[in-house]
């Protein structure tokens, strides 16, 4: 993470500044009250703020070196308490002589730089504190904002991870559809193909992408049904009951719908003796899809469908994927989320 060094707005310093100015002039005159009490020339409480106000820059400027080298805050501290009472210390000197000169107060004497020196050790222990708490506070921050942007990273990775098992999983199943339409009708199994790289061209154009309308999503798998009822033809119903209004501004990732249906497809037996129907249904805040069920003797899975779905709507949302199964129905509901 890169340092940053404190950075206060000027309308800050100047508040700070005329706080400390304040404080200080009530110490000078309880301090000086039976000696010397400090006149109220206004050039010089000009004068005595600008003295503060550099020795508040002079701070910032120590930090700003020191920070970089990563020291221990108390270090820190204590070094910018030492070199801005010095800093102070040393403009005092000049400013009381000034003073001697136009308002003929005493010359700088050993009490006079003793108690500038204690103004100055105060003056400086309230400018350190301020600029180490402030830098506290922008790193604090800034490591929030890492620990998001990290936490972002992780998710786009592990999204990249389970959309990459789509790829193959849905080439296995549509080989495997291609290669019975083969034996079954050439004609089909020619227009599978051209129909399916349209498809295909979908899902590498949306790849990249964590959510996605889910008006577009919606399209594709109607498409998709339509290479499926090419090779099932009647034993394969599909039933969709969608208000198209209701996908308006909400989103879903990519391929949910697809896989659904390839998971109905890959897990019931199909024919004419055992048709398959697949339902669509909306409501405000699920996408649902459910079939009824005639399960395959012998169903070889790879587990990349539903629970791929699943991980990646926990990483995108909190809210959960629903799914109800029986002996006569599958049903399995998405959250449609909102657009950003």
């Amino acid at each position: 993470m890169t340092v940053q060094s404190p950075r206060l707005p000027v309308i800050w310093k100047l508040a700070i500044v005329v706080t400390i100015g304040v404080v200080m002039f009530g110490i000078i005159a309880i301090g000086s009250m039976f000696r010397e009490p400090p006149g109220f020339n206004p050039a010089f409480l000009i004068l005595k703020l600008f003295l503060i106000y550099l020795c508040f820059e002079s701070i910032v400027q120590f930090q700003q070196r020191v920070w970089t080298r990563k020291l221990n805050n108390v270090l820190i501290f204590l070094g910018s308490v030492v070199f801005g009472t010095t800093v102070y210390t040393v403009l005092f000197y000049f400013y009381k002589w000034l003073d001697h000169f136009v308002l003929h107060s005493e010359v700088p004497m050993l009490q006079h730089m003793v108690f500038a020196a204690f103004i100055g050790l105060a003056i400086s222990a309230i400018i350190s504190l301020i600029l180490i708490a402030s830098n506290w506070k922008n790193q604090y921050y800034l490591s929030q904002l890492e620990n998001e942007e990290f936490k972002r990273e992780i998710v786009k990775a592990n999204l990249a991870i389970l959309k990459n098992q789509l790829d193959p999983h849905f080439m296995f199943n549509n080989f495997n559809t291609l290669y019975y339409l083969i034996d079954e009708n050439t004609t089909l199994a020619r227009q599978f193909l051209e129909n399916i790289s349209s498809v295909y061209r979908y899902i590498l154009q949306y790849n990249d992408q964590a959510l996605i309308p889910i008006s577009q999503e919606y399209q594709m798998v109607k498409q998709y049904l339509g290479l499926l009822e090419l090779r099932y033809k009647s034993a394969l119903s599909i039933d969709i009951d969608v208000d198209v209004e209701m996908l308006k501004q909400k989103n879903v990732p990519p391929l949910v719908l697809q896989q659904l249906v390839e998971n109905a497809i890959k897990h019931n037996r199909i024919d004419e003796h055992y048709p398959l129907t697949i339902g669509f249904e909306v409501s405000e805040d699920y996408f649902t899809i459910k079939n009824n069920t005639n399960p395959k003797r012998l169903s070889k899975t790879t587990g990349t469908g539903l629970d791929n779905i699943k991980k990646r709507y926990g990483f995108l949302s909190n809210q959960e994927v629903i799914v109800i199964e029986n002996t006569e129905e599958f049903e399995v509901s998405i959250p449609l989320l909102k657009s950003e």
